[in-house]
């Protein structure tokens, strides 16, 4: 998809951005605002939304409102409900769902676990059909779902959030099949190292020859994905086969050995 009339035509007259606030979502946000898309931004932080959203208006014009809202809250699914119903949105990206700090499954809480399945599974899930079966009477849309390369393999140090990672793109691959045919689009953008004020709170350090991508241009490779691929990848096709080329022990383990790496932790547990 490219050019911006024809983003407000596809995708108009509103996009809905959850996790909208800063990084990957506000990048979205002000390429959408200057394609002439009217906004929702939601995320957890009010400040970072209003900040946001002052700036988005201030320099585009556009119509911007701000929800604050926890999307692991037990009552996504009738909050979905209602904020879909509110609007007329005609793209909706789920980019929530970044991970902070890792450590083994077992060193933690299950709730952290938990979180990150309410997190990258039901909340997406919820929106997903709350949303979809407007735009599937109106026989246009579009659907984005952010997933992460920790989601192609499994990975010590952040096994829950890979699983919950892998989600999001089966689920896309399944919504694109049955939606295409209705003229609404789906795709999950996976994305790779990138460079976002989450990733700089999580922890992370520099590893070399691991370059964090800008995420102005992840979400510009995603808007220009939509409606040619269910599942597109920041890094190219090239690197994702190669990496499936690898037998799944050796994958896990590469991927374990790189949270290590990236967490600053010291890779001493795993076959």
């Amino acid at each position: 998809m490219s050019g911006a009339a024809t983003l407000a035509e596809r995708y108009g007259p509103r996009a809905l951005i959850l996790g909208g606030s800063e990084g990957i979502g506000a990048e979205f946000a002000d390429l959408l605002a200057g394609a002439g898309l009217d906004l929702t931004l939601v995320a957890r932080s009010a400040a970072a939304l209003n900040e946001t959203a002052g700036k988005i208006r201030r320099v585009h014009g556009v119509d911007v409102e701000t929800i604050e809202l926890d999307l692991t809250a037990p009552d996504i699914p009738s909050r979905a409900t209602d904020i879909i119903a509110a609007r007329d949105y005609g793209l909706v990206i789920y980019n929530a769902g970044a991970t902070h700090g890792v450590s083994l499954f077992l060193d933690q809480p299950v709730e952290r676990a938990l979180n990150l399945v309410a997190l990258n599974c039901a909340s997406p899930v919820a929106f997903a059909h709350a949303a979809l079966g407007k735009m599937r009477e109106k026989g246009r849309g579009g659907l984005i779902l952010i997933s992460s390369m920790s989601g192609l393999v499994g990975s010590g140090y952040v096994a829950a959030y890979a699983a919950s990672k892998a989600f999001e793109i089966v689920l896309a691959e399944g919504l694109h099949w049955e939606l295409q045919r209705d003229g609404v689009d789906i795709l999950c953008a996976v994305a790779s190292l990138t460079d976002t004020p989450a990733m700089q709170r999580s922890g992370m350090v520099a590893v070399e020859g691991l370059t964090p991508m800008d995420a102005r241009t992840f979400a510009s490779g995603a808007l220009g994905a939509l409606g040619t691929t269910p599942v597109w990848y920041a890094v190219g096709d090239t690197a994702v086969e190669g990496l499936r080329a690898m037998p799944r022990p050796a994958a896990t383990a590469n991927a374990s050995a790189i949270s290590a790496q990236l967490w600053g932790i010291e890779a001493d547990r795993g076959g």
